[in-house]
């Protein structure tokens, strides 16, 4: 038996005010259809652009709070001190994260929160079925997800949408590897739950991911998994050292060999420049509350 229970929304945010407008007006729809109501943190990353919230005509949203930071931290490092956040007020809820953008499939909240209701030891995550970007991108991003597989051994196809009881807020934030990249944080840490979902188009403007910030999030994923990627690297060095040895392709195994190096070194520096482990709520500038 499902019973009525704490649902609080989390939302990392650059400038996407107009978008989170919006998306607050679907999910309250939402919402009715499950009879229930929420509350909302929104952490700001240092926007340039001053917030624009009106909440008051959404019935099923009872109290959004912001969460201004003193500085641009990334969209991960903002998710993770939301976690700490909420983690902090001692709360038992459901909570979901979701883009501010609206790229996330508000039509599956339902879904989400029911599942993680029935699902208490697992985080509901949801994957990705279809993209909306160009097929440059997409054939990019699968080459991300295949790159993230070769050397983890984990086939990660969700991001930040997630849905999960507040008691499995402990393992996400264990590490603190939350702040380098939420999805691989549970995979590593964390039971899951998959649904499917398409991609929708973002609701205004033009996404902010480049090549250069997939490329940049791709070692951000695979640090994480430095232990498993240094392990498979040593069986890839294996299978260079047996194939030099029985073909004449010196040069081929040579590239590959320094090519695993290179990205063991990738790993370690992103690892060293992007974890902060005294990231905490002094990072926050105030916290202003709606209703």
């Amino acid at each position: 038996m499902i019973t009525l229970q704490k649902l609080i929304f989390l939302f990392p945010l650059y400038n996407d005010w107009e978008s989170l407008n919006k998306l607050l007006q679907n999910i309250n729809i939402q919402l009715e259809e499950i009879n229930s109501i929420c509350e909302v943190v929104v952490v700001d990353d240092n926007s340039t652009i001053s917030p624009s919230i009106d909440i008051k005509k959404l019935n099923n949203i009872i109290e959004l709070k912001v969460l201004r930071l003193k500085e641009n931290l990334g969209s991960q490092k903002a998710i993770s001190l939301g976690l700490k956040y909420i983690k902090d007020q001692k709360d038992s809820a459901i909570i979901t994260i979701m883009d501010s953008d609206g790229e996330d499939d508000f039509s599956k909240i339902p879904e989400m929160i029911n599942s993680a209701k029935e699902n208490d030891d697992k985080i509901v995550v949801s994957c990705r079925t279809k993209r909306q970007e160009g097929n440059v991108f997409s054939l990019l991003y699968s080459i991300h997800k295949l790159f993230i597989f070769l050397f983890s051994g984990r086939w990660i196809n969700f991001g930040n949408y997630s849905s999960f009881n507040s008691m499995n807020l402990k393992k996400i934030l264990s590490n603190n590897y939350s702040q380098l990249a939420l999805s691989s944080s549970i995979a590593k840490n964390c039971k899951i739950k998959k649904l499917y979902a398409d991609r929708q188009k973002r609701i205004c403007g033009e996404s902010n991911l480049s090549f250069f910030g997939l490329f940049q999030h791709s070692f951000r994923v695979l640090s994480v998994f430095q232990k498993e990627v240094s392990i498979i690297s040593l069986l890839y060095f294996i299978i260079f050292f047996i194939f030099n040895k029985f073909t004449s392709l010196l040069f081929l195994s040579l590239v590959l060999t320094i090519f695993t190096i290179l990205i063991n070194l990738l790993i370690l520096f992103t690892k060293k420049t992007h974890l902060n482990d005294n990231l905490n709520n002094n990072f926050v500038h105030k916290v202003e509350t709606f209703k």
